[in-house]
């Protein structure tokens, strides 16, 4: 069966959670949309590469993996370099985000180049809100990108926007979802903002967005938006 839709998942070490998060997908679009799922395995050391191998006999997957880790902003363009359906969902696979919500992205597939879930009551540390309340002034200075939370990893986009945009020089490799929202602004697409409930992650917390790699981050962040803007763009 030719997948509408893939669903790309940037995986590392969630082995807790890969499986409650592709039941709880199949069971919320079933029948509804014709889907597959895109997982890009980034280096896991904690048993989540056989996970996967067990559940590719119950799901329909495409498996990315390989044996050094990449970083999420490599796996998610690898992930796209290998789709080829109409549509392409990009979510995080720790927990975070509502996958309820997929069936309402899927209503407006034929509107919006680009459809973005937006953060309520987010459930992250503050010092996570504060960086990227700074990060988001800079960033509509730059960018104007039309978006209440271009930071958050939950966009579905169609066949030309992620053909488009699946092999640029990665110059944010920390924020993945900044860059990849201001080359869709740059090239001329349109977006659509929805809501999301934001969940606490249910198994550890991040290990990139600590307080003690914030500063190096923040400085990464920055450096790659005024590449992007005024050299790569």
């Amino acid at each position: 069966m030719n997948s509408e839709l893939e669903i790309l998942l940037p995986v590392y070490n969630e082995v807790k959670y890969l499986e409650k998060l592709l039941s709880g997908i199949h069971k919320s679009i079933n029948k509804k949309i014709k889907y597959s799922f895109l997982i890009c395995e980034d280096g896991s050391t904690d048993g989540t590469k056989e996970l996967i191998k067990k559940l590719k006999k119950k799901y329909n997957i495409k498996l990315i993996t390989g044996r050094n880790r990449k970083g999420f902003s490599k796996a998610v363009q690898d992930g796209l370099k290998n789709a080829n359906s109409e549509y392409v969902l990009m979510m995080d696979s720790d927990g975070q985000c509502d996958f309820k919500k997929i069936l309402e992205f899927w209503k407006h597939r034929k509107n919006y180049d680009s459809i973005n879930a937006y953060r309520i009551r987010r459930k992250d540390f503050a010092y996570r809100r504060v960086f990227s309340s700074v990060c988001y002034f800079i960033y509509n200075i730059l960018f104007q990108v039309p978006l209440k939370d271009p930071s958050f990893t939950f966009i579905m986009v169609n066949k030309k926007v992620y053909k488009s945009l699946n092999n640029y020089k990665v110059q944010c490799p920390d924020g993945f979802s900044w860059e990849f929202n201001a080359r869709s602004k740059m090239k001329g697409f349109n977006f659509k903002n929805i809501p999301m409930t934001h969940k606490k992650r249910p198994f550890g917390d991040t290990k990139i967005y600590t307080y003690s790699n914030l500063p190096g981050i923040a400085f990464r962040h920055f450096v790659g938006m005024i590449k992007i803007k005024f050299f790569f763009g």
